[in-house]
């Protein structure tokens, strides 16, 4: 049933991405990034962007993530919503992008996912640092032939990101995107790959889909109104 889900998830990928452009979205948690791991986009300055994720799992432990995003600064997002399942949390989520790539490092990004602890067993907040960078060129020298676009994500942090976490985002068109990611805390309270794909609808709506801990089925939508 699984894999007839996942060819299900990757044949609809293939039929929207003849219809738009892919582009940085909101994760599960509201903040930008991958499917639960951040990344180092900041939302524009003035946007707002709400989206709907939805995982699902066994045991009734189906969660949706109503949230929202809101570019304040140049370097800086913030971002929140309610977690429903048996009951509903809030979460508040903030993102401070320090210094930008360069050729010779990567970018640097502070932020806080659950700002409250409200997902976390022990009421401790997501507080990471993240490392973001191109990874192309190094493909490239790898595989010896033209890469897509790749970039590479590692970050360490507090609560819901205990640990350390990596992911990787390949834009295998201009309209769609691939994803893999591990988090060694993350949603389900162990250490779990995800993987997923990004497909842009529109210039403002995009769609995820993907499968946490490569079993739990994840789909989501979001919309970014590029002004207030």
């Amino acid at each position: 049933m699984k894999k007839l889900v996942l060819t299900a998830v990757l044949a609809g990928a293939l039929i929207l991405s003849a219809v738009g452009m892919a582009a940085a979205a909101p994760n599960i948690y509201g903040t930008s990034g991958l499917i639960e791991v951040p990344d180092d986009i900041i939302f524009p300055v003035g946007s707002v962007t709400p989206a709907f994720h939805h995982v699902s799992g066994d045991n009734d432990t189906d969660l949706n993530f109503f949230t929202f995003g809101v570019g304040v600064l140049p370097n800086l997002s913030v971002s929140g919503g309610i977690v429903d399942n048996d009951d509903s949390k809030a979460i508040i989520n903030a993102k401070y992008r320090v210094s930008a790539e360069t050729v010779d490092r990567p970018s640097i990004t502070f932020g806080v996912v659950d700002a409250t602890g409200e997902l976390n067993a022990d009421d401790d907040p997501g507080l990471y640092v993240l490392f973001g960078k191109n990874l192309t060129a190094a493909a490239e020298e790898v595989s010896g032939g033209i890469s897509k676009p790749l970039r590479g994500y590692l970050g360490f942090g507090t609560g819901t990101l205990k640990g350390f976490f990596t992911g990787l985002d390949w834009t295998l068109t201009p309209r769609l995107t691939g994803i893999v990611e591990y988090v060694s805390e993350g949603l389900r309270g162990d250490a779990h790959f995800n993987g997923g794909v990004r497909i842009a609808v529109t210039n403002e709506v995009r769609v995820d889909l993907g499968l946490v801990d490569f079993e739990d089925f994840t789909a989501g939508v979001s919309y970014n109104a590029l002004r207030f």
